[in-house]
């Protein structure tokens, strides 16, 4: 997983979404803590949908 800082994320916001729409996992972090992970809105899409299916009992 990448790590970069929130204020060096700014510069290149659009290189972080082509990686994360790539299938990268991108953790920004704000003042050297995690602060968010970005992941392409398809595979959030996935995750939540297998999180939260109705057909696990």
């Amino acid at each position: 997983m990448a790590s970069i800082g929130s204020k060096e994320a700014k510069g290149v916001l659009s290189q972080l979404i082509q990686r994360a729409e790539g299938g990268e996992t991108i953790r920004i972090t704000k003042y050297g803590r995690d602060a968010v992970v970005m992941i392409s809105a398809e595979r959030y899409a996935r995750l939540t949908r297998d999180l939260f299916s109705e057909d696990k009992n």
